[in-house]
């Protein structure tokens, strides 16, 4: 489209009537709207306007006719005017119609939705002659459309809103979850979790055929370190103990803090290599865990006892398994600390089973 007041193709008298126009009004007869043919020019000057016309905007056909009182363009929202010339001078450029929404202004009241379908009309040498199309008064069909598409983002806010929420109480669940289920001081897992998971492993273990290995390990001397220095320089120490714990796990072994200085570390294993791999774990962490800690009058020298007990082999479930392994670190304790304990190869629960004590150099 030309914007700059010249046609690009101009007719002579206007033509009230041809069979393009009746055919029209065949149509927009039975339609809020209006036919029109104008030029293609910068105010759509118009040729011809239907009746309709008057009933849309309350301005009569002949206001428009040579832009005889008024040019069309007037009578558009000038918000909405770029757009009408964008679809127009894309479909002539493209030789299609355009169908392109926008509101009128009438001359009184409310400026109302219409809907134009137009397209261009060229002569046999290709010349575009003129504009015709039909304009339809969609207003109350863009109300509903309006509600419908307000509806449809408040459904989307309200769906991600709600999606924000059930992410929040899946993060506050896992929260609650973790908390339930670890030491808050070491994030280590707690007592609950603990027995959760020697039942799951013993369990899996008597399936398997494999063997589980329970070591119980309490901290010696942690009592003086909390007596000298007090409770936030020990806390710092059962921190430091879970940090050295956690390096000697592998990712199928399982640590736990039971509660003030004790822990607990279970594993699976084959049932020929289990035992073997019980005591080399405990020898590790005797080693790990020879802490000093400084202290006005010298240092303490921390240590650890490891109660080491097996299942199948030295219990025949979970309760057993854990009785045992408490017993022996007992034992530990009570002949001198800084030391594994494991069961005799016999049932502990005979009387000839002796534990066997193994002190650290």
């Amino acid at each position: 489209m030309k914007h700059d007041g010249v046609s690009v193709s101009t007719v002579g008298p206007v033509v009230h009537h041809d069979e393009r126009l009746d055919a029209l009004l065949s149509i927009t007869g039975r339609m809020d709207g209006y036919l029109y043919r104008c030029r293609n020019d910068a105010s759509y000057t118009m040729l011809y306007i239907s009746d309709g016309i008057f009933t849309v905007s309350g301005y009569r056909p002949s206001d428009f006719i040579h832009n005889a009182v008024r040019d069309y363009v007037s009578a558009i929202h000038p918000d909405d005017l770029p757009s009408v010339y964008a679809a127009v001078d894309a479909a002539l450029e493209a030789r299609r119609n355009w169908n392109v929404d926008y509101r009128i202004v009438p001359r009184a009241g409310e400026p109302l939705w219409v809907r134009e379908i137009g397209g261009g009309v060229w002569d046999k040498a290709g010349e575009l002659e003129f504009l015709e199309g039909f304009v339809v008064d969609i207003s109350d069909r863009k109300v509903v459309e309006d509600l419908n598409a307000q509806l449809v983002l408040d459904l989307k806010i309200a769906n991600e809103e709600l999606s924000a929420q059930k992410r929040e109480i899946e993060v506050a669940k896992q929260q609650s979850d973790h908390s339930a289920n670890h030491d808050a001081l070491t994030d280590l897992p707690n007592r609950r979790a603990f027995h959760n998971e020697i039942r799951s492993v013993v369990t899996r273990c008597g399936a398997t055929g494999e063997a589980a290995g329970l070591l119980f390990i309490d901290l010696d001397r942690f009592k003086e370190v909390n007596d000298t220095l007090g409770h936030e320089a020990g806390d710092a120490l059962l921190q430091r103990v879970s940090s050295q714990l956690r390096s000697i796990l592998r990712s199928a072994d399982f640590v736990a803090r039971l509660g003030g200085d004790e822990f607990a570390f279970l594993f699976s294993a084959d049932t020929e290599l289990a035992r073997q791999k019980a005591v080399r774990v405990a020898e590790r962490i005797l080693e790990r865990l020879r802490i000093k800690v400084p202290t006005p009058n010298g240092a303490i020298q921390v240590g650890c006892t490891v109660g080491v007990a097996m299942y199948p082999a030295e219990a025949g479930d979970s309760e057993a398994l854990i009785a045992l392994a408490d017993r022996l670190m007992y034992i530990g304790k009570k002949s001198g600390r800084n030391r594994l304990v494991t069961a005799s190869e016999m049932a502990p629960q005979q009387p000839s089973s002796r534990p066997r004590l193994r002190k650290t150099a």
